[in-house]
Parts: C-alpha cells; sequence; structure tokens
C-alpha cells in the first residue's frame, strides 16, 4: 500500500464514515484525543496514518472513490496565518478533492491551546513552570514538537487532551478551530454553540495574554472618558476575572484593531 499504513480494520467504509488521513502516530493520538473531547462521533472517523504529507495524501488517495465527499487530510505546515497554510499545503499535496486541514505550525501545538489544562498536566518542575508561563500562542510556538516532549513528557503522559476546554482551545487556534468545524461538517452533525462563538471569548485570552507582555506592569495603557487610569496589571486580572472594565477594554481594543485593518486594506485597494 506504499506510504500509507492503515489501521487493522482497513475494509470498505461504512457510509456514514469519514476518512481523516495524517501524518504520524503522534497526530493521530492528538487528533483522536481533541475529537472525543469535542463530544463527536468517533466511532464513525476512521483515521489512517500515512508516513509524512504524501503518505498521507496517498492513503486517502486509495479510498477516495468509495466515500466521496468524507475524505480529509490533516497536515502540519509552518505558515504564518491559516489562509497561507492551507494554500500551501494544498499545493504541496496537489491540490488534492479532498478537504485538506492544517495544524499551524504543527499538531504539537493544540497541546497548548487550553493554558489552564496545559498547567494542570505540565511536568512538575520549576523549570517547566516558569516555561509555560511565559508561553506565546499556540500557533506562535518556534518548536512545539520538542517543547510538548518537555512540558508534558511522553506521549502516554497526553491523555489530558480529553478534557480540554475546546471553547477556549478553538478561540485560541485558528487551525484547530477549523479543522474542529470542518470535521463536524464531514461528519454532518451541528457545530457545537461553542466552537461557533469561539472568537467572541478571544478576547479575554488573547488580550489578556499580550498584557503580560507589557513591560512595566505599572504603565497606565488606559484611560476611560470618565478619566479612570489602569495599569497593564490591572486590566489583565480585570479581563481574566471577566469584570465589566476589562470586557470593556478588550471591546475597544478589538474594534481599533478591526478599524485599522479596515483602513489598510482601503489603502492597498486604491494603490
Amino acid at each position: 500500500m506504499g506510504d500509507a499504513v492503515y489501521r487493522a480494520d482497513d475494509t470498505v467504509p461504512r457510509p456514514d464514515e469519514v476518512l481523516l488521513a495524517v501524518e504520524g502516530e503522534v497526530d493521530r493520538e492528538i487528533v483522536s484525543g481533541l475529537l472525543e473531547a469535542a463530544g463527536y462521533p468517533v466511532e464513525r472517523v476512521r483515521l489512517m496514518i500515512g508516513r509524512g504529507k504524501k503518505g498521507a495524501a496517498n492513503a486517502v488517495a486509495q479510498l477516495l472513490e468509495l466515500a466521496p465527499g468524507r475524505c480529509a487530510i490533516l497536515v502540519d505546515m509552518d505558515e504564518w496565518g491559516l489562509p497561507d497554510a492551507r494554500t500551501r499545503a494544498r499545493e504541496q499535496l496537489g491540490n488534492p478533492p479532498v478537504e485538506v486541514f492544517c495544524a499551524v505550525p504543527a499538531t504539537e501545538a493544540w497541546l497548548f491551546a487550553d493554558p489552564h489544562v496545559v498547567l494542570a498536566n505540565a511536568v512538575s518542575s520549576e523549570e517547566v513552570r516558569r516555561i509555560v508561563q511565559r508561553l506565546p500562542l499556540p500557533e506562535e510556538i518556534p518548536d512545539p514538537k520538542q517543547l510538548a516532549l518537555q512540558v508534558f513528557g511522553p506521549m502516554s503522559r497526553w491523555r489530558f487532551l480529553r478534557h480540554v476546554d475546546l471553547d477556549r482551545a478553538a478561540a485560541r487556534s485558528p487551525s484547530l478551530r477549523f479543522f474542529l468545524d470542518g470535521m463536524a461538517r464531514l461528519l454532518g452533525i451541528p457545530r457545537e454553540p461553542g466552537l461557533e462563538g469561539a472568537t467572541r471569548s478571544l478576547s479575554r485570552d488573547v488580550i489578556a495574554s499580550l498584557l503580560r507582555e507589557v513591560s512595566p506592569k505599572d504603565a497606565v495603557i488606559w484611560r476611560t472618558l470618565s478619566g479612570d487610569e489602569y495599569t497593564a496589571s490591572e486590566l489583565q486580572r480585570l479581563i481574566e476575572e471577566g469584570d465589566e472594565v476589562g470586557r470593556q477594554y478588550s471591546s475597544d481594543l478589538l474594534r481599533i484593531a478591526r478599524d485599522f485593518l479596515h483602513r489598510t486594506a482601503n489603502r492597498k485597494r486604491s494603490e
């Protein structure tokens, strides 16, 4: 069967079965845990392992005619931004007639998508604790494969994935959110409301994380119309607690970012 390595029950796909090819055993472990955490019918997902991207593509190609419209590939793609990653992945795979999902920059990055679960399951050492507390967003981690082993230990300890908060995780990783939404679509099941509203919870986790990078912490970075002043550390705490002040700051910051992107897009169109 070439580069493809199939699971033991390699049979003709059932009419309700979705075929998903991944690059390796680690990817299968991560995907299985996340699909279970999402409450998806994992018994309807046939996970196939290929040796690398081409192997995954070959695995799907051999069964494509038996399951049209129900085949997908998940590959790692170290590319800035999900749209560029998906475009590049499709090109590398020869633009296959199947759904292509990307884990940016690798599926191991999804292990870090829920920071609460990361803290609860990290190896107990002072060095690892310091690393975890300073982690960037999942898709900005330079080498998630190596970091996963350092923070969590061997793959046998990664079963915590079945207990992640997918609302929080999907909000912090666009590639994970796209994968979960896409698998729901292929399975023909309603998307979880939490996943559809993931972007609405983005402000609290992401903006609080950004504020942790502000130095010094006691710098005043927001003044309200009523004259109240807030430091970076105060706003971080208020955002994490879900306080009304924190929500208002997040809303204002996102509005400014949206307006900036809109002006930039208009300027490029006029050039």
